[in-house]
Formats: C-alpha cells, sequence, structure tokens
C-alpha cells in the first residue's frame, strides 16, 4: 500500500496524564516519565456536585483536556473536540455484565454512561460546548486516526479549532489476557489548529502494513514521546499501520 498524502497541523498546547498506579506493568523507561503528568486528579475547575459524576476514564479525559486549554487560556467552549478511545468504557460496561450475571440490579448511572461517547459528553455539558464533536475508536491505530479527523475538521472549518483527547484505561481481566502487552492508562490532549503563527508545526502520513506487528506502546503516547524530545522524524507503528510524523521549526 502506498504512503498517504503528507498533512500538516499546528500545535497549540499539548498535555498528557499517565496513571504512577499502573506504570509497574509496562515497559516505559522512568528517565522518560518527567515528560508526563503523573499526579492524583484532582480537577478543581469542575464544581464538586459535578464532579462526581467523572470516574475513571471521563475523569482521566476531563482532566487533559483542561489542562491543555488552561496552557494557553483558551475557552472549553469554543473548540471543537474529538475524543477517542481505543477500549472506551470497557470496564464499567464490564462491571454491568457481571451485575447481570449475579442477578443484581444494574446501576442507572453506570448504564447511562457506558456508552463510547460518555465523557465527550460530559466534557461538552459540564463546558457548555455546543460545538461539533465526535468520538473515534480504531483499535491500535485510534490516535492516528483521531489526528486525522480532527485534520479533516479543521480542512473544512479553517478559523476553528480542535481539541483531540486519546485515552484508555489499562484493560483488566477478563479482556486484560487478550493483550499482548499490558499499557498503562493514560490519556494525551492536544490544541489544534492550522497553520497558526508561533506554534509547533507537525506533518504526518502513514500506510498499511502488511505484516502484523506489535507495537510497543499506544500510539499517544510514542507521539507525545516524540513531540516532547529532540528528534525532528519518526516513524511509529501500531498493529497493522505506519505512521510518519514530522517536526518543523516554530512557524512565523
Amino acid at each position: 500500500m502506498t504512503m498517504s498524502k503528507t498533512l500538516s497541523l499546528s500545535i497549540l498546547s499539548s498535555y498528557c496524564w499517565l496513571s504512577k498506579d499502573s506504570l509497574k506493568n509496562t515497559n516505559l523507561p522512568p528517565s522518560s516519565l518527567k515528560i508526563f503528568d503523573v499526579e492524583d486528579i484532582v480537577l478543581n475547575q469542575i464544581p464538586p456536585i459535578k464532579r462526581r459524576r467523572l470516574k475513571g476514564l471521563s475523569k482521566m479525559a476531563m482532566h487533559t483536556s483542561l489542562s491543555c486549554l488552561d496552557k494557553v487560556n483558551f475557552s472549553a467552549d469554543k473548540v471543537y473536540t474529538v475524543f477517542a478511545s481505543q477500549h472506551g468504557e470497557i470496564g464499567r460496561t464490564t462491571s454491568i455484565v457481571n451485575d447481570i450475571v449475579d442477578g443484581h440490579d444494574v446501576s442507572p448511572k453506570d448504564f447511562s454512561l457506558s456508552v463510547h461517547n460518555s465523557s465527550l459528553g460530559l466534557f461538552s455539558i459540564f463546558n457548555k460546548n455546543k460545538h461539533f464533536g465526535t468520538s473515534i475508536a480504531a483499535g491500535s491505530n485510534t490516535f492516528g486516526f483521531a489526528l486525522l479527523e480532527s485534520y479533516n475538521l479543521l480542512k473544512r472549518n479553517p478559523e476553528q479549532t480542535v481539541l483531540l483527547t486519546c485515552f484508555d484505561l489499562e484493560v483488566d481481566q477478563p479482556f486484560g489476557r487478550l493483550q499482548q502487552r499490558k499499557h498503562p492508562s493514560y490519556s494525551l490532549s492536544l490544541l489544534l489548529s492550522l497553520n497558526k503563527a508561533n506554534t509547533q508545526d507537525i506533518s504526518f502520513s502513514f500506510e498499511r502494513s502488511d505484516i502484523e506487528q506489535s507495537s510497543h506502546q499506544p500510539l499517544a503516547i510514542a507521539f507525545f514521546e516524540f513531540l516532547q524530545g529532540e528528534m525532528t522524524a519518526a516513524q511509529l507503528s501500531s498493529a497493522d499501520y505506519h505512521w510518519k510524523f514530522n517536526k518543523h521549526a516554530l512557524s512565523a
């Protein structure tokens, strides 16, 4: 398969959180952790009565989304949103199925928040964001295709700004045994635009691989390490795609 056309984006802000509790099961070197937020999530931006509705996945996504926006004083009600998660609310869904099997009542809260776009919905509601939003799930390519969706949104709406948040919880049993590698709970947020001045510009392309691969870590984490590192080019691989990224000098 031929390489896709090279696409370009401007990154206005970035923020990535990792769960320190799940890091012990991963292969991330301790030296790389300095670029990540590994502190307990507080979410002072959200009133306590609303904060109680956030749990696990949605709490992570809200934390990095708001932190990414806060870094550049950008209002949460002004952005288009792309929320991406490979596994979504798999833990909550497993709990619901176990309750049904055990003959217990299903929690209405868990049921209503078990859908894939629940984190996006909570972000929109809590921040009174009425702009376009989409949820993405694309296996090990979830981050890459979320980046592509963000690019498509910006090409159709070049004056807008897109908040991309890619996030996943560590997969517990019984589904954890199906994973070739253990990955930590994480959430990455990027604030994206087209050709803005004084921003970090990136370009990317992708092609399908003929050989199935085992990715060392989630594509989102690998991309953030590249973004924060000194290399100007990188080829990152998912299970079935190669993704090529380039960093460019700050645009004037």
